[in-house]
C-alpha cells in the first residue's frame, strides 16, 4: 500500500492535523453522541503530539458550531498514536436553544463527517500585550472595536449587539447539505439571520450565536473557554488569511446560575515564527517550475516545424517530457489527425468538427490519445500548443487518473479567440485542479511562466514568485473608466493607495478589469507601491489590456457575466469614475450582498476626478428604491460617497467596528 504523506500546513502558517472524521459511533442517547475520530498528522505533529501535548487544541468544524452544537474532546496522548493516525474520544451536545437537536441531526454523527482539526498553539509564538499592540501599530492585524488588552498578552473581545437565528422549516435534507457539502458554510449563511439587539442575554444554561469583526493577515487567535462572562465553545481557533470578515461566529453559552448580559469572550495571540530549516513551513503544495519562458519558447518553434499533421485544420502536436527536468531538446513530438490524410474542404471540416458525438464526420483523432505510449514509469510532463478541447482533456484525465501525468503546459489558451478561454474551459482547469495535475501558461501576455491556483474556488494565473502572495494577500476590486485621469485623478488615486496599505498593512492587493484608464493607473499605482495586482481580462474590443500584472484570469466575451464571479476573491468593491460597466458591476454586486453570497461591506463610490456630483444621482436612486420597499434600508448605511481617502479609511473603521 502506498503510504500517504501527511502535509497539512498551508499558507495560513499553521501546523495543524488533517479534518479529523467520525471512525466509530461509541453511544447515542437523546442528550449526546458519542463517537471516535481519526486524525490525519504529519510528523511535525507527531513530534509536538509527544513532547508538548498541553498545546494541542481541538477546534471543531465552524459549521458545527453554529448549528449550536458543542463538542468536547479528551486530551491529544501519544498513547492514542497508531502510526500517524491519532484516535480520540469525542463528545456531541446540543447547547443553543433554537438550533436543532440531536432529532435532526443525529443521522448525520455518523462514519466519515468530518468534526474539526487538532491545532498545535507554539508557545513560543504567544504575543505579549507589548507585541500585540505593536503589531496593531503597525497594521498587520486587526481587531475588534472594543478590544481590551491584557497585562499578559491575552485580549478581552465584546461581541456585535446581534444574535444569530435560523430560518423557520428548515428540513433535514438541509441540514445535511449544510453538514457535508463542500459549500455548506456558504449554504449555512443563507439560512442564519442576524437579529440586532439592545444587549446580548444569555440566560443560565443557554447559549447564543453572534460575531464580531477580526482581519488576521499572519496571527492567529484562539478563544479561551471558561472565562467568566461567557464561555465559547471548545478552543475555535481563528485562522490567518480565512479570518477576515464582520461577521466572525462566536458561539457563547452560560454554564452559571446567573444571567450574562453583553458576554466577554478571553483569547489568546499568537504570530508567526520562523522554524528550524527541516521543520519549515511549506506552501500547500510546492510549486516546481523546471522549464523557463525562454526555454518554451524554443520548444514552441520546435513544435512550429514539427511535420504538418494529417488533419490540416488542427494544428495541434504535443511534447512529451516523459520525466520531470528532461531537457526541452529532447522531448518526444506527437502529431494530432487520423490515420489517413483529411482532404475535406474548410467549410465542411468546421461544421464537422463542432460535434464530439459518434455520429460526427471528423475522426477527432488528436495526439493526446497517443500519449501513454511514450510515457515511462515516471509521470510525465505535456506540452500543447492550445489549451485542450473536450476530446484532449477526456485523454489527459484519463492519463491522470492512471498516475501518469504530473503537469501540463500550454501555449495559446484557444486556436480561435486567442489569449482567452471558455467557461468550459474554467470548469476543465477546476478539474485538473481536482486530480491533482499542475497547469502552467506559457503566457505571451506578460512573457513570464504563470501557475494555475484556486482560491476562494476560482482559478488564476500566478507568477511563482508571487504565488504565497496571492493567497495570503486580502484584495480590493477596484472598477471605473476605461478613460484617462487627468493628473489631480492619479494623484488622488495614489493617496488612495497610500491610504489603504496604511490602515490594512502590506499583505493587500488589488484586482481591476486589466483595461486602459482608472484599470491601467490603478495597477501602475499599486505596482510602485509593491501591491499585489491582477486582472480579470474579457474578449471585447473597446480596451487595450494592461499585461504586467502578477495574477490574471482571462474570459472570452461569452462568460462575461461568470467572468463577475472572478471579482468576489476581493475583500472590499471600490469604484471609481466609470461608465456603463461600473454600473452594472455595482448593480451585481449589491444583489450579491442582498443575496448574502458577498459579506455586507462599505461599497466606495469614490469620486476620483473630486466631482462630487458623479455619483450622486445613483445615491439617490438607491435612496428611492429603499423609500419605496423596493431594497433592504441596510444597503444605505453599505453606500458611501466621496473623494477623501481618509473618509474611506474611516468608514472602514466604524462600519467594520474596529480597533
Amino acid at each position: 500500500m502506498t503510504k500517504i504523506v501527511r502535509e497539512t500546513r498551508s499558507y495560513r502558517g499553521l501546523l495543524q492535523s488533517e479534518d479529523g472524521v467520525i471512525a466509530r459511533v461509541v453511544e447515542s442517547n437523546t442528550q449526546t453522541i458519542t463517537f471516535e475520530t481519526t486524525f490525519g498528522l504529519s510528523p511535525h505533529l507527531i513530534k509536538r503530539i509527544q513532547q508538548q501535548p498541553e498545546h494541542i487544541v481541538f477546534s471543531e468544524r465552524s459549521r458545527i458550531a453554529r448549528l449550536g452544537i458543542q463538542i468536547t474532546c479528551e486530551p491529544p496522548a501519544a498513547d492514542k498514536l497508531s502510526g500517524d493516525v491519532l484516535t480520540l474520544t469525542q463528545t456531541a451536545t446540543p447547547l443553543i436553544p433554537g438550533y436543532p437537536g440531536l432529532n435532526e441531526l443525529r443521522e448525520f454523527f455518523d462514519v466519515g463527517l468530518p468534526v474539526g482539526r487538532l491545532v498545535f498553539c507554539d508557545p513560543k509564538a504567544l504575543l505579549s500585550s507589548e507585541e500585540v499592540m505593536a503589531a496593531i501599530e503597525r497594521s498587520e492585524l486587526k481587531l475588534p472595536e472594543s478590544t481590551a488588552v491584557s497585562s499578559d498578552g491575552s485580549i478581552v473581545i465584546t461581541p456585535h449587539k446581534v444574535v444569530f437565528e435560523l430560518k423557520d422549516k428548515i428540513d433535514k435534507d438541509t441540514f445535511g447539505r449544510i453538514l457535508m457539502r463542500e459549500d455548506g458554510r456558504e449554504l449555512l449563511n443563507r439560512y442564519q439571520v442576524s437579529r440586532p439587539v439592545n444587549a446580548v442575554s444569555i440566560p443560565p444554561g443557554k447559549g447564543v450565536i453572534t460575531t464580531c469583526s477580526m482581519y488576521l493577515n499572519e496571527h492567529y487567535v484562539v478563544l479561551q473557554s471558561g472565562f467568566s462572562l461567557g464561555r465559547n465553545l471548545p478552543a475555535t481557533v481563528l485562522d490567518p488569511i480565512k479570518t477576515r470578515g464582520i461577521r466572525i461566529y462566536l458561539e457563547i453559552v452560560n454554564h452559571s446560575r446567573h444571567p450574562i448580559v453583553n458576554p466577554l469572550i478571553s483569547a489568546k495571540v499568537y504570530g508567526p515564527r520562523k522554524y528550524k530549516t527541516q521543520e519549515r513551513r511549506k506552501p500547500v503544495k510546492k510549486r516546481s517550475v523546471p522549464y523557463s519562458y525562454e526555454k518554451m519558447r524554443r520548444l514552441i518553434n520546435r513544435m512550429n516545424d514539427v511535420e504538418p499533421s494529417t488533419c490540416h485544420f488542427q494544428n495541434k502536436p504535443v511534447a512529451v517530457f516523459d520525466k520531470l527536468d528532461q531537457s526541452w531538446e529532447k522531448a518526444s513530438l506527437i502529431s494530432n489527425g487520423p490515420d489517413e490524410p483529411c482532404r475535406v474542404s474548410t467549410a465542411h471540416c468546421t461544421a464537422a468538427r463542432r460535434s464530439f458525438s459518434p455520429r460526427s464526420e471528423c475522426a477527432h483523432a488528436y495526439a493526446t490519445s497517443k500519449v501513454a505510449e511514450m510515457i515511462g514509469k515516471d509521470p510525465a510532463v505535456l506540452s500543447l500548443k492550445y489549451f485542450p478541447n473536450i476530446m484532449e482533456h477526456r485523454d489527459i484525465i484519463n492519463l491522470a487518473c492512471d498516475g501518469k501525468i504530473h503537469s501540463i503546459y500550454f501555449f495559446e489558451p484557444s486556436c480561435e479567440h486567442g489569449p482567452f478561454l471558455s467557461q468550459q474551459d474554467h470548469t476543465r482547469l477546476q478539474e485538473y485542479h481536482t486530480f491533482g495535475v499542475d497547469v502552467y501558461w506559457v503566457c505571451a501576455l506578460t512573457r513570464r511562466i504563470m501557475v494555475h491556483t484556486m482560491r476562494d474556488g476560482m482559478g488564476y494565473f500566478v507568477v511563482p514568485e508571487r504565488l504565497a502572495d496571492f493567497h495570503k494577500s486580502m484584495l480590493f476590486a477596484f472598477y471605473g473608466s476605461t478613460l484617462e485621469l487627468t493628473p489631480q485623478g492619479v494623484e488622488r488615486m495614489g493617496r488612495l493607495m497610500d491610504a489603504l496599505k496604511g490602515f490594512w498593512g502590506k499583505a493587500i492587493g488589488i484586482v481591476t478589469g486589466g483595461g486602459s484608464g482608472v484599470m491601467e493607473e490603478a495597477n501602475t499605482q499599486a505596482r510602485k507601491r509593491g501591491i499585489l495586482s491582477g486582472a480579470n481580462f474579457l474578449d471585447i474590443t473597446d480596451q487595450l489590456m494592461t499585461t504586467d500584472v502578477d495574477f490574471c484570469q482571462v474570459f472570452q466575451s461569452t462568460c462575461r457575466h461568470s467572468r463577475q464571479k472572478w471579482f468576489e476573491v476581493a475583500s472590499f468593491p471600490i469604484f471609481n469614475v466609470g461608465g456603463l460597466g461600473s454600473m452594472e458591476e455595482l448593480g451585481i454586486t449589491l444583489c450579491n450582498m442582498k443575496l448574502s453570497i458577498l459579506e455586507r461591506v462599505p461599497i466606495i463610490l469614490f469620486s476620483t476626478e473630486g466631482d462630487s456630483r458623479f455619483w450622486v444621482h445613483m445615491e439617490r436612486q438607491i435612496h428611492e428604491m429603499v423609500e419605496k420597499g423596493r431594497a433592504p434600508e441596510w444597503i444605505l448605511d453599505n453606500i458611501v460617497l466621496t473623494h477623501d481617502p481618509e473618509v474611506v479609511i474611516d468608514v472602514y473603521r466604524r462600519r467594520l467596528h474596529l480597533f
